[in-house]
């Protein structure tokens, strides 16, 4: 299976919004594209689903995890260039669905950083490519963000209450002309 190809991206874009399952997993994805968008001077920022308590295979005691990858995607992020490094609270590494909770929680994200670029996993079995890509919780980030940018964010009677403290509003929109863009992290086959 492979993807076509990529249209070009939007040329006016100034706010990306980075939604990913784990920690390190746009540092494995996609850290040159979005180290390549901050020297363009895009304001780029992460949301992180889960703190990777499941991650690891050394003998780190399981509570010092979550803090252990939280401070190492900070570090990663900064090295990068981006400072705004948000998680969620609520989801373990392992167990996510693309829940009508995680949506509201990205689509909270959503409304209240307002992008003009959203980068996540594809919410697409590849079954060519198991590993990796076809993590259960890739997929269900990828499958809750798709529906958090279409119809959830720009419906105000969708999760009314996700934007009730000041600074969020109700209503964000893709732009029309908004497409997928696929960034590749390994060559097309």
């Amino acid at each position: 299976m492979s993807f076509p190809p990529s249209v070009e991206p939007l040329p006016d874009v100034e706010r990306v919004l980075v939604v990913v399952a784990h920690p390190d997993d746009v540092d494995f994805g996609a850290a040159g594209t979005v180290a390549r968008w901050v020297d363009e001077g895009l304001d780029v920022a992460y949301l992180i689903v889960t703190r990777g308590d499941a991650g690891g295979f050394d003998d780190t005691p399981r509570d010092r995890m979550p803090v252990l990858r939280e401070a190492e995607q900070r570090a990663a992020a900064k090295a990068v260039g981006v400072e705004q490094v948000d998680f969620l609270d609520g989801y373990r590494d392992g167990t996510l669905t693309p829940s009508l909770d995680l949506r509201r929680d990205i689509t909270r994200a959503i409304r209240r950083y307002r992008p003009d670029r959203i980068l996540t996993s594809s919410p697409i079995r590849r079954w060519d490519r198991i590993a990796g890509p076809g993590h259960p919780d890739h997929l269900a980030v990828g499958e809750a963000t798709t529906c958090a940018i279409y119809p959830d964010a720009r419906n105000p009677f969708a999760f009314p209450s996700c934007c009730a403290r000041k600074g969020c509003s109700r209503g964000w929109s893709a732009r029309s002309g908004t497409r997928a863009v696929r960034t590749p992290t390994t060559p097309s086959t």
